[in-house]
């Protein structure tokens, strides 16, 4: 005989199934750091686009625009670049740097 076990954790209903498991959907919030200005974060993953959004308040499609975006301090204490389309793990306490050029 199969039993299951439901319960409500933090308004979601959970079986004795999937308690053990780790929520592929659930991240904790940590901080970053974008620009020199922390920002909370509650993904797993955050792309380049979101990371320009967090440094200017809105991310522009135009050709004369461009932006450059670093990190450090991601996991295992990793370094690079983003480029359009891309995403990151995030780690509490990652540094990103935006920069926009404007060729026009």
């Amino acid at each position: 005989m199969r039993q299951w076990i439901c319960a409500e954790l933090h308004g979601q209903r959970i079986s004795k199934n999937n308690m053990n498991n780790d929520n592929k959907n659930d991240h904790k919030e940590v901080t970053i750091i974008v620009n020199a200005r922390e920002k909370k974060w509650d993904k797993k993953t955050i792309s380049f686009q979101e990371v320009v959004e967090l440094a200017f308040g809105s991310f522009s499609d135009e050709e004369s625009i461009e932006y450059t975006v670093s990190y450090a301090k991601g996991e295992d204490r990793k370094e690079g670049t983003l480029t359009k389309g891309e995403s990151v793990k995030v780690k509490d306490g990652m540094v990103f740097n935006v920069k926009r050029t404007d060729r026009s």
